[in-house]
């Protein structure tokens, strides 16, 4: 049997992808025209600014705790009630850890009013379509979209810990998400894009099962429940705004993703709340084919003249 240490730090290894995933929109409600490519490389920054807070107030509690022991002489002693409080803290902030997302993203107009993608974000693949509801404003040199997507994520799986210790084969952790958002968006011109998209994101981590009989097996060692979950499941509930701004062919993306992380899993040995507010501001860069040109025999006949008649 491992030591209690290792056994925590397989577990949190194997649930930190249980309750984050990358949240960035990168694209307006317009879907692209047939034929059409638009390629987005983008970076975003993942702040669970619930998870910090709670981390912080339990630092400043525990140290207030630890103080007032010094000045009365007397011993500082965790109760059952800071125990699980430090651990749970400690758990959130491994699980959804602060850190960096670059994504790549591919995105081709199928037909008219429906374009699908594909995006990789480093630990996953994402494949999704976005079709147009309804579109208007063009007299005007603007347009207004709206548009309902579907997006599914498989998670790929991989770390060095996991490997040296021989303990899993990573192989046996399935994970994917499944998103869906509705796409609003305003485009003034080639120039200037502004956008919005409320989306609802739920998320299904299935644990390798050797690891999971593994750590059933660990409390007659180290005393009390570090057992893990067969799976873990969590809810994001929230919105992206952002704008975008160049010319025809390639624009600059600017976006904040907010909202909250629904995520309750039994975890060494009681209910845990690993969710939160969370907040992701992104950045990209896109490039963009020209659209499909009508063919000549569409193009309107220049005044005075007769069209000559198709063959």
């Amino acid at each position: 049997m491992r030591s209690l240490p290792v056994l925590l730090l397989l577990g949190l290894a194997s649930v930190t992808v249980g309750c984050a995933t990358p949240l960035s929109t990168m694209q307006t409600a317009k879907t692209l025209s047939p034929g059409q490519v638009q390629v987005t490389g983008s970076m975003g920054v993942f702040v669970p600014v619930g998870t910090l807070v709670d981390v912080v107030d339990v630092g400043i509690d525990q140290g207030r705790e630890a103080r007032d022991a010094i000045e009365e002489g007397r011993p500082y002693n965790l109760s059952e009630e800071d125990q699980q409080r430090l651990l749970t803290a400690g758990i959130a902030l491994v699980v959804a850890p602060p850190g960096v997302n670059p994504e790549l993203m591919v995105r081709v107009g199928i037909v008219d009013g429906l374009d699908l993608g594909g995006r990789f974000s480093g630990n996953s693949l994402r494949f999704d379509g976005k079709v147009r509801l309804a579109h208007g404003g063009e007299a005007k040199n603007r347009s207004y979209d709206l548009a309902l997507g579907l997006g599914v994520s498989k998670h790929l799986f991989s770390g060095a810990v996991l490997d040296v210790l021989e303990v899993v084969q990573l192989g046996d952790f399935n994970r994917f998400d499944v998103e869906v958002p509705l796409y609003l968006s305003a485009e003034y011109g080639d120039v200037f894009k502004l956008y919005g998209a409320p989306k609802y994101v739920y998320s299904h981590t299935r644990m390798d099962p050797q690891l999971v009989d593994f750590s059933q097996q660990g409390a007659p060692v180290t005393g009390f429940d570090v057992s893990l979950p067969t799976s873990v499941s969590s809810h994001f509930v929230g919105s992206t705004v952002g704008f975008a701004l160049g010319y025809r062919y390639v624009h600059i993306y600017a976006e904040l993703t907010g909202g909250y992380v629904i995520c309750k899993p039994d975890l060494f040995g009681a209910k845990r709340n690993l969710g939160g507010v969370t907040f992701q501001p992104s950045i990209g860069l896109a490039f963009r084919s020209p659209g499909a040109r009508p063919p000549a025999s569409a193009a309107p006949a220049a005044p005075g003249t007769v069209a000559p008649p198709s063959i």
